[in-house]
C-alpha cells in the first residue's frame, strides 16, 4: 500500500484524470474533436492505479498535510507552500512534486536534507495562457483588427496600398514589457520578449535574482512597473492580499499609449476604473480574458469599447487556458512521475539537481 498526499489550491493535479467529474459522464465526446485516436491516452486516476494498492489523501490545508506526511510515500502540491519543518517530518517519502515550474512551494533545503528527488512538471495549461497574452500583444502592436477592417472595406483603393500611418503600427523591440507577478505564466512571456528583443521588467512579492539573467528581465518596484511599461500584463494569483491590487491609482500611473493585459483573475483589477480609463483614452488599450463578473454581462460597457476599434480593446471569454488536452497533460505530468518512481524509472522534470 502506497500513500499519496495531494495538496492543490486549484485542482489541476487531478482534474485531467477525473474528467468524468469535471466534464460529466459524456466527457469523451467533449474532448478536442480533432484528436479522437488519443482518447485512450486520457486515462482516469482509477485506471492509472488499478493494480497498485494506494491511499490518496486530498488535503485542503497545511494542517492536513502535516497530519499525513509522516508515513506518506509521495507528496504532490500546486500553488501552495510546504515549510521545511513539515516536510522533515516525513519518514518514507520517495518523491515530492510541484505542478508547474514555479516551484517556490517546495522546501528545497528539506528535500536535500531528506535526500529525495523533487520534480516540477510544466503546466501546459499556463503555457497556453502565456501564448494567449502574446496574441493580445501582437494583435495590439500590429493593429490587426484595424488592418482587417481596412482590407474588408478595400481602403487601399482610395487611401493607398499599405496600412495608413494613422494606425500607428509599432515595433516590439521599441517597447518595454512589464510583468506584474513572475510565476508560471509570466516566465514564458519573458522568454518571448527576449526573442523579440524587448526590454522586460517584473515585480513580484518575492524577487528572483537567480532567474533574472536567465530570462533577460529586471526587477523593479511596484509603482515603477506601471510607470515604465508599454505593455503591462497582470499574472498574479487571486488572494485576499491581491484582490483589487490594480485600481484607479495604478491605472493612472500608466503611459497614455500603454496596453493593459489581464488573463489571471478579474477581481485583481478595478474593472470600473479600467473601463473609465479606456473610454477616456487615458491608456492605449486592453487585452482582457477575465472579468470581475463572469460570464461578462451582455450589457457591460466593455463590450462597446471592444466593438469600437478605435479603443484598441480585445476581449475573450476566459478561454486563454484552452487547447488540446491541457488538463490531461498537466495531470499526467504528475501521475506518470509517480508511476515512474514505483517502477524504478528516471523521474522527469527534476529540480533537485539529480539525474533525470
Amino acid at each position: 500500500m502506497i500513500k499519496i498526499v495531494n495538496w492543490d489550491s486549484v485542482g489541476n493535479i487531478l482534474w485531467g484524470v477525473r474528467l468524468d467529474r469535471t466534464m460529466g459522464a459524456d466527457w469523451r465526446s467533449k474532448l478536442h474533436p480533432d484528436d479522437p485516436v488519443a482518447l485512450p491516452y486520457a486515462p482516469s486516476f482509477e485506471e492509472l492505479f488499478a493494480d497498485i494498492p494506494h491511499e490518496l489523501m486530498e488535503c485542503k490545508s497545511l494542517e492536513e498535510v502535516e497530519a499525513h506526511i509522516e508515513d506518506a510515500d509521495y507528496l504532490n502540491i500546486h500553488k501552495v507552500s510546504v515549510p521545511d519543518a513539515v516536510l522533515l517530518k516525513a519518514k518514507k517519502l520517495r518523491l515530492v512534486q510541484h505542478l508547474g515550474q514555479d516551484y517556490r512551494g517546495i522546501p528545497m533545503k528539506a528535500v536535500q536534507q531528506l535526500g529525495i528527488p523533487a520534480a516540477a512538471p510544466p503546466l501546459i495549461n499556463y503555457i497556453t495562457v502565456a501564448e494567449h497574452n502574446w496574441a493580445f500583444i501582437l494583435n495590439h502592436v500590429k493593429r490587426m483588427p484595424q488592418q482587417r477592417a481596412y482590407m474588408e472595406r478595400r481602403g487601399y483603393t482610395t487611401e493607398g496600398w499599405g496600412a495608413p500611418a494613422s494606425l500607428k503600427i509599432g515595433i516590439l523591440a521599441d517597447l518595454t514589457l512589464g510583468l506584474c507577478g513572475f510565476g508560471e505564466i509570466a516566465r514564458p512571456m519573458a522568454r518571448y520578449a527576449q526573442a523579440f528583443g524587448m526590454k522586460a521588467l517584473y515585480w513580484d512579492r518575492v524577487r528572483f535574482p537567480e532567474l533574472e539573467a536567465r530570462w533577460g528581465i529586471d526587477y523593479c518596484e511596484f509603482d515603477d512597473l506601471f510607470r515604465r511599461s508599454d505593455i503591462l500584463s497582470v499574472q498574479l494569483p487571486l488572494t485576499p492580499e491581491t484582490e483589487g491590487i490594480v485600481g484607479a491609482r495604478e491605472i493612472g500611473m500608466m503611459k497614455p499609449n500603454a496596453l493593459f493585459i489581464s488573463t489571471a483573475r478579474g477581481k485583481l483589477m478595478d474593472q470600473v476604473a479600467l473601463t473609465a480609463a479606456l473610454r477616456e483614452r487615458r491608456i492605449g488599450g486592453a487585452g482582457l480574458d477575465v472579468f470581475y463578473e463572469e460570464p461578462l454581462p451582455v450589457d457591460d460597457p466593455i463590450h462597446a469599447l471592444h466593438e469600437d476599434l478605435s479603443y484598441n480593446v480585445s476581449i475573450t471569454s476566459h478561454s486563454a487556458w484552452q487547447g488540446p488536452w491541457t488538463w490531461v497533460r498537466d495531470s499526467l505530468g504528475i501521475w506518470n512521475n509517480v508511476l515512474r518512481s514505483l517502477r524504478g524509472e528516471p523521474i522527469e522534470n527534476r529540480v533537485d539537481g539529480g539525474a533525470p
